[in-house]
This record gives C-alpha cells, sequence and structure tokens, in this order.
C-alpha cells in the first residue's frame, strides 16, 4: 500500500510539473502572418485592397519606396475587372489625390458620385510602369453588395508561390466582413469631416471678406469727407 501511495504521489507531482511546460509553447508558436497589414473591401471597385507596407513590398516584391494600396485581388465581373484593374496592380492616387489605406479610394468615389461624377482617373503601378485609368463607377454599382463568402474566389495574384491567396483569406475571414460591414459608416463619416473642415474654411474665407470691405468702406468715408471740404 505504502509504495502504490508513492507512486501515485509521484505521478501527480510530475503531472503538475509537466502541464505548463506543455501548455506555454504552444502557445508562443504562432507568430503573426508575415506582418501584413488588414485587408478591406473597396465598394468602389469589387476589389480586396491592401495597405502597403514594408511587409508588403517586402512580400510581393514591390518596387522600394511604392505606396498606395496593392489589388489583392478583384471580382470577376466587377467594376475593377471591367476596367481593366488587375491583380498585383498598385493603386497610388485617385484624381491626383495620393491614397493610404483602402477606404480612401472608396471616400474619393463617394465624394464624385455624390458630386454627380462617375468619370473617375485613377493612377496605377504595374510592372514598374505607371498606368492611368480612366474608370467610370456609376452609384448603382456602388451600392450592389458584395457577397463576402465567394471573396476566396475572386480572381487574384498568383506569381507569388509561398503565397497562399485562398489560406490568407481564411485566415482574415471575419476582419474583411467586419470591414466590410463597417466600411459604408466609415466613408459617410469621412465626408461628413471633410464638409465640415469646408464650411469652416468657406466661413472663414466670408469672415475675412467682410473684414476688407469694413475697412474699404472706412477708407473711402474718409476720403468723401476731405472732398466736400
Amino acid at each position: 500500500m505504502k509504495k502504490s501511495y508513492l507512486a501515485v504521489r509521484a505521478f501527480v507531482i510530475a503531472a503538475n510539473i509537466a502541464s505548463p511546460l506543455a501548455i506555454y509553447p504552444a502557445a508562443a508558436a504562432t507568430p503573426p502572418a508575415d506582418g501584413l497589414p488588414k485587408p478591406s473591401i473597396s465598394k468602389a471597385l469589387d476589389a480586396l485592397l491592401l495597405p502597403v507596407n514594408k511587409a508588403v513590398v517586402k512580400k510581393f516584391k514591390l518596387a522600394k519606396g511604392e505606396h498606395g494600396v496593392l489589388v489583392l485581388s478583384v471580382k470577376p465581373g466587377g467594376v475593377a475587372d471591367k476596367q481593366g484593374i488587375k491583380p498585383g496592380d498598385v493603386l497610388s492616387e485617385v484624381h491626383g489625390h495620393k491614397v493610404h489605406k483602402p477606404v480612401d479610394v472608396d471616400v474619393a468615389v463617394r465624394r464624385d458620385l455624390k458630386a454627380g461624377h462617375s468619370d473617375v482617373a485613377l493612377s496605377l503601378e504595374r510592372g514598374g510602369a505607371v498606368v492611368a485609368v480612366a474608370a467610370v463607377i456609376t452609384m448603382e454599382s456602388y451600392n450592389e453588395a458584395v457577397s463576402v463568402t465567394e471573396v476566396s474566389s475572386w480572381e487574384s495574384d498568383t506569381s507569388d508561390a509561398s503565397f497562399s491567396y485562398s489560406e490568407y483569406v481564411s485566415e482574415e475571414s471575419e476582419t474583411i466582413e467586419s470591414s466590410y460591414e463597417s466600411e459604408e459608416s466609415v466613408v459617410e463619416e469621412a465626408m461628413t469631416q471633410e464638409e465640415s473642415a469646408t464650411d469652416e474654411e468657406s466661413s472663414a474665407d466670408e469672415a475675412d471678406d467682410s473684414d476688407d470691405s469694413a475697412d474699404d468702406g472706412d477708407g473711402d468715408d474718409g476720403d468723401g469727407g476731405s472732398d466736400e471740404e
């Protein structure tokens, strides 16, 4: 009995010592996915876009110093596909304004659509060359819903064998879905902030004009008095 008790006691002690060692290394063995930023669906382009950072430049072998958003994939028959925008392109400007993140593209396009303009000038880099795209984007195509579950089947850039697009989309599926659901509110908020800033600038300009007019008026009255004398 004594030997059995000692054997059981030794087993319990060994299990308590070993269990933390078995848990912590497994948890620490999951590094981030190559440091890639979070992707987002562009409502304007029907494309999955990725902000360009150092990790993206290295992973997708982009030119050093390249900026903008990488077109990771395009929806077959979608806006980008119809306008000749291809996976692997780096979209750098919309109407001459630089873009740094996916939502910048949709804000710029949505602003034009609100003003009644459907012609959108895009500047992108493809294989080291700058390509100008004169796209036509309508409010109807902008508002057309995208099936998030089909994003994994979109046309993607397969030039890098070390990158699995389908696996990446699977890993980032929750991020893609949540960003798509909140994208419209983010765009509207950005536009509201822009309009508020524009209104403030207009008010400031009007105030300056009023001050200038008042100064001119005072000068005229003084001159008039001198003439009468």
